[in-house]
């Protein structure tokens, strides 16, 4: 019997969205570093995949779908999935959960609706052993979004105390916390 929570497939590294922009730009990324990542994409660009997978000495996996998707992760169960496919509000939950248990699960997300779901599902990552990384390609949209979800529920800092950076307001001088703006 194999055991669940480890990839089957300890060496696979899935591109989803291989033949897009960003998706062919990682798979370049990845070769360029000795790699051989799994191309993942739609019927439509398989021959292009398959040419370029040739070239890489790799595999290709058409999958139609993010339903489809997600059977073909859960099935072949690879170690880590890239998703360069968008809408990350809607793939990401589901392409993360095929993940899990034991494989890992990064996106580009970088929108206050994607990565929130994303990083809801981290108790659940957290007990199958699997890492998700939302936000990989940190643009400040995705930066802030992190920063929000882990200040949530916590109370809000003094204003910062600089007369260096004139933008910056000054801390009053007492220890009471600063009145709220009118």
């Amino acid at each position: 019997m194999t055991d669940t929570t480890q990839s089957a497939r300890p060496e696979e590294i899935w591109i989803l969205g291989a033949g897009g922009r960003i998706g062919s730009a990682v798979t370049a990324n990845l070769a360029a570093q000795g790699l051989k990542p799994v191309l993942v994409g739609r019927e439509r660009d398989g021959d292009r995949l398959r040419k370029t997978a040739v070239d890489l000495g790799s595999r290709v996996v058409i999958a139609n779908g993010i339903d489809s998707i997600a059977a073909e992760i859960t099935r072949q169960r690879p170690a880590v999935v890239f998703n360069g496919i968008g809408n990350y509000a809607q793939t990401a939950p589901v392409i993360a959960r095929a993940c899990m248990p034991g494989g890992h699960y990064l996106d580009l997300a970088a929108d206050l609706t994607a990565v929130p779901r994303l990083l809801d599902l981290d108790q659940e990552a957290e007990q199958s052993g699997s890492t998700l990384v939302t936000g990989s390609g940190f643009g400040v949209l995705a930066t802030e979004a992190v920063v929000i979800k882990l200040c949530q529920d916590r109370p809000t800092p003094p204003p910062c105390a600089s007369t260096r950076w004139p933008r910056c307001p000054s801390a009053p001088e007492s220890s009471a916390p600063p009145s709220p703006p009118p």
